[in-house]
């Protein structure tokens, strides 16, 4: 194989089991299988969730939601943004549920829907300060559309949801921000309990407050990067292990003379004397082209043998080079990506951006490899 991704079930179920460990009784878990199931492949995951008893399932677009489904997922399937109202038919008749983001689009959601003789179920999405997609909250007038939504004809509410912008953020300002979200959240279910609304199951927590923000559970918690080894919040971090391994074969090796240049552009020259290994991986695999080695200083690293090998060179579409000096690499020898050693969190360190822009970057072609 070129480069695969190692899914580890068995630590997927400790993840999840670590998570339960922390919630009170009677919070449900919705897992985020979005973006094929950050990156770990959604159908596998889905199924193994289903085994494990999650029976609440969150993705970002109908045809995620579809393609779970088609898998044999019973249990709710939450799309969490917008859907065409144009599919509605296509989402009631595989018991999909939609998001309310605006009064505008429940509107045209309810009247196509009722057009068809259909209802469709929906979570009512808040905007407590993400500002994204949601009803507004601020104002009185915000809080009586949000009521008035739920007497829209064609449609049916069965939860209510927002989303922290903050909650695993260390930096200043980002806790009471998150706690003026909980609050506005929470003044929107007291004004609908006013006025005898039961909006269904609640939940704003994302992976970084499950831990961090205990009065902010509710009925339900939205678990993505903890459930696939990740902490975000790191001042409350939970013991999760990751569970995917990326790994790649060498394909050659050599031995580099002063002056030899590898890759295009020519930004990494050897001084002479490097051992430089060929990875069969690159950025159409999904590995950040941002991690690629100049002359002036590796920026990325691989694992070969448990060292740490600098990346040099531009990252190829197919392919990469990192030099293995002083090691016994061959032919045929694996690298690790990403794993115990050099985790999506170094790797999002080096490249300067996120974990979960990682690992939901590693494409179709990498082949996914599931042990129990």
């Amino acid at each position: 194989m070129r480069n695969w991704l190692e899914v580890d079930l068995g630590r997927l179920k400790h993840n999840i089991d670590t998570v339960r460990g922390v919630l009170p009784e009677g919070c449900d878990i919705f897992a985020v299988v979005k973006a094929n199931a950050y990156g770990h492949g959604e159908a596998k995951i889905s199924r193994a969730l289903s085994e494990l008893g999650i029976v609440r399932f969150a993705v970002a677009s109908l045809g995620e939601a579809l393609n779970i489904r088609e898998e044999g997922i019973d249990g709710e399937i939450l799309v969490l943004s917008y859907v065409d109202p144009e599919d509605v038919a296509e989402a009631v008749n595989n018991n999909i549920t939609l998001a309310a983001i605006s009064y505008e689009y429940a509107e045209e959601v309810g009247r196509i829907a009722s057009s068809l003789g259909l209802s469709v179920k929906m979570h009512m999405k808040i905007n407590t300060g993400m500002n994204r997609v949601g009803f507004d909250c601020r104002s009185d007038r915000d809080l009586k559309k949000i009521a008035e939504a739920y007497d829209i004809e064609g449609l049916y509410f069965t939860g209510i949801f927002s989303h922290f912008s903050s909650s695993d953020d260390l930096s200043e300002g980002a806790e009471e921000y998150t706690d003026m979200q909980l609050g506005n959240f929470e003044k929107v279910l007291s004004y609908l309990e006013k006025k005898g609304i039961d909006p269904g199951v609640r939940h704003i927590s994302n992976s970084g407050a499950i831990g961090k923000y205990s009065s902010a559970r509710f009925d339900a918690v939205r678990c993505g990067a903890l459930m696939y080894g990740y902490n975000t919040a790191f001042d409350a971090p939970l013991p999760v292990k990751p569970v995917g391994t990326w790994k790649a074969t060498v394909s050659c090796v050599r031995t580099l003379e002063e002056g030899d240049a590898v890759s295009y552009s020519r930004h990494y020259v050897a001084k002479g004397g490097e051992k430089i290994a060929t990875l069969c991986v690159g950025y159409a695999d999904g590995y950040k082209r941002a991690l690629s080695g100049r002359e002036d200083g590796p920026r990325g690293y691989v694992l070969i043998n448990g060292t740490r090998c600098p990346i040099v060179g531009n990252i190829c579409m197919d392919q990469m080079m990192a030099d293995v000096s002083g090691l016994d690499v061959r032919q045929g020898d694996e690298a690790v990506l990403m794993g115990e050693g050099y985790t999506a969190d170094d790797i999002a360190e080096a490249a300067g951006t996120c974990m979960h822009d990682v690992i939901s970057s590693i494409g179709p072609r990498v082949e996914r490899i599931y042990i129990q």
